[in-house]
């Protein structure tokens, strides 16, 4: 076999593995690295997928696991909409 013909073959696996995403965690394992629920070598399997292999799936699926975090740490829409009516309606009050 030539050295072309290893080079074709090693981008077809590389591909094929990427395409059908054979090494991706499951999102629960990612779910888990993020909260520093994983240990040993899960855990250095998880930072070799992302830092190294640079997953673009995982990294996405990462970013909205931490935007869906931090959509549920600012305070809901609601509660605002109540405390500007409350002291919309306390400050009328006041003007009387």
């Amino acid at each position: 076999m030539s050295d072309s013909s290893e080079e074709s073959l090693l981008f077809t696996v590389g591909s094929v593995w990427r395409e059908a995403r054979v090494s991706c965690p499951h999102p629960d394992i990612l779910r888990a690295y993020m909260t520093d629920g994983l240990e040993g070598r899960a855990a250095d399997f998880v930072a070799f997928h992302l830092d190294e292999s640079q997953c673009p799936y995982c990294a996405s699926t990462i970013e909205d696991f931490a935007a869906r975090d931090q959509a549920k740490k600012a305070p809901p829409m609601v509660d605002l909409r109540d405390k500007l009516l409350r002291s919309t309606v306390a400050a009328l009050r006041k003007a009387r």
